[in-house]
């Protein structure tokens, strides 16, 4: 008996004991992406959210209120791309959402489709991404020699381009022509389950319906504070006027959150996710950003109903994972892609610097000054997000250097208004820098794709952009994103200290044990990969 218990002590001595879910990794990993959602928003309506939705996720997962994408972009697929490349754009390449191409006789979009489909660029043509490097679902689709399941979903092919390669996985987002999910297959080659689900038209049944608070507005964080006696009351059509795109509204409202709840619901049904030895990986990518024209801020009424309505989505997500595959199975991680808090006009009666700047307007300005010391010529070839590309075919011609060009224009911008720093590409190439807006718009260029002048605009500055006669407006600011892991053994956890997005990559990849993305810096974070 004593030489019986000496051996099993020895046994657990030299053997450790591990539970079951720390030595196997999970069956599934679901990326949770909302775009437009900001830490401060889970805090401030903590009270208002369910207890199983975003509150279960924040209360027993490992949270990180301050993801940093360090990017001088606010290009969500940039940001994607950062988190699940686990690099920056220096090297997987997504400088934005366009760019000139080499010879800047063209603008190059991040992604593109094989045909070219203008009037309806969502309908089930082939995605072409310029991603150069693999991402975490490329590795793990080669690890596992396609054995593993792989799916992003999204409201746009936009929201499910730079998660792998789309030729190598399922990929599906909402039709805002036919109010269907579609992939890029053709319809009649659509999975019997997806056919299945488009023939019950949910758009169909939404889109006659209007949207409205779904609780009192005086509770509303909008009206909280203030308390006026008549708070604005919102109630919208869903119908959009536009007969090439009928569903448009729908993608930006809490129904299309619930089509892609239910779409993802039924994609890890029918394809039985999470359900063999082989790891499966799916992205979902929600939104709390509004359709309507006028700009949203952080606490606007709008913007806390979507956060509120989608909280039930992901609660009931959530259950049907917990209910078809086990929690103790399931990594759930969850991240945004914030971008603007205020608009310049409500920090203007704050008394807060602001305003607004314009790019292309400020590169014909720039054009003009050029033309007054060099001549006439167009000096400017064009200008995307923040960077300025010169004529270099027109340089050469009039035996002008680049570089002395982009520093008196690099003198003349910082006379416009809006502009904070600027720096050329020059320097960008021959110094190294370690800290600060530098850093970041370093981090952004890649050679054969940026521009040769970059600027960053003041703090409460927003840029306006229009495109087909639609008004966006970006802030100059970066914010940071909540990271939360979720479910599969991990531990509640709040960490105030900031992080690096990148490092996600590099953190599936331990836990997955699989190998890193290609162009991957990041490292695994330490309080979930334990």
């Amino acid at each position: 008996m004593k030489l019986l218990l000496t051996a099993i002590f020895c046994t657990i001595i030299l053997h450790p004991v591990y539970s079951q879910s720390s030595t196997k990794p999970p069956r599934l990993v679901v990326f949770i992406q909302v775009d437009e959602l900001h830490t401060e928003q889970l805090l401030a309506f903590r009270n208002k959210l369910g207890k199983y939705g975003f509150n279960q996720l924040v209360n027993k997962g490992t949270f990180y209120h301050k993801g940093k994408y360090e990017s001088n972009t606010s290009f969500t697929g940039t940001k994607t791309a950062n988190m699940l490349c686990g690099c920056y754009p220096e090297t997987h390449g997504i400088i934005g959402k366009e760019w000139l191409s080499k010879d800047k006789s063209q603008t190059v979009q991040a992604f593109s489709f094989k045909s070219d489909n203008t009037l309806h660029p969502d309908s089930g043509d082939i995605i072409i991404s310029n991603r150069l490097t693999s991402s975490i679902a490329d590795e793990l689709n080669l690890h596992n020699r396609g054995f593993s399941k792989i799916a992003s979903i999204g409201l746009s092919p936009e929201k499910v381009a730079f998660f792998a390669n789309p030729n190598k996985i399922d990929t599906y987002w909402f039709d805002r022509t036919t109010g269907n999910m579609i992939s890029e297959a053709d319809s009649s080659q659509l999975k019997e389950w997806v056919l299945d689900f488009n023939d019950k038209r949910f758009a169909d049944l939404y889109i006659e319906r209007q949207w409205g608070p779904i609780t009192d507005l005086k509770k509303y964080h909008e009206y909280s504070k203030s308390n006026p006696t008549q708070p604005r009351h919102f109630l919208y059509d869903l119908k959009n006027s536009n007969s090439a795109l009928p569903y448009q509204h729908i993608a930006g409202s809490p129904f299309g959150n619930i089509i892609l709840r239910d779409f993802a619901a039924s994609l890890i049904i029918n394809e039985e996710y999470g359900k063999d030895d082989h790891v499966d990986l799916l992205s979902v990518s929600f939104t709390c950003k509004p359709y309507l024209s006028e700009h949203q801020e952080l606490f606007d009424a709008e913007v806390e109903d979507m956060v509120l309505r989608l909280d039930d989505q992901i609660e009931s997500f959530i259950n049907l994972m917990k209910d078809n595959i086990g929690l103790e199975h399931v990594l759930v991680v969850l991240s945004s892609t914030p971008s603007s808090r205020w608009k310049p006009e409500t920090l203007k009666k704050e008394e807060i610097s602001t305003g607004y700047f314009n790019g292309k307007k400020t590169a014909a300005l720039l054009n003009l000054y050029l033309m007054a010391i060099y001549g006439q010529g167009k000096w400017i070839s064009g200008y995307h997000d923040k960077q300025f590309y010169f004529n270099k075919s027109l340089l050469e011609k009039s035996k002008i250097p680049l570089q002395e060009m982009q520093e008196k224009a690099a003198t003349f911008l910082l006379e416009v208004s809006g502009i904070e720093k600027t720096i050329s590409s020059y320097h960008l190439r021959t110094n190294e820098y370690t800290t600060g807006i530098f850093n970041l718009i370093q981090k952004n260029y890649y050679h054969e794709r940026s521009g040769d002048l970059f600027i960053s605009l003041k703090p409460g500055w927003s840029e306006e952009v229009v495109n087909h006669k639609e008004k966006n407006i970006i802030s100059g600011q970066y914010f940071n994103s909540p990271l939360i892991f979720f479910g599969w053994n991990t531990s509640a956890m709040q960490i105030l200290s900031s992080i690096q997005m990148i490092d996600v990559a590099a953190t599936i990849s331990s836990i997955l044990q699989i190998p890193e993305p290609n162009g991957c810096i990041g490292e695994p974070l330490k309080e979930v990969v334990k």
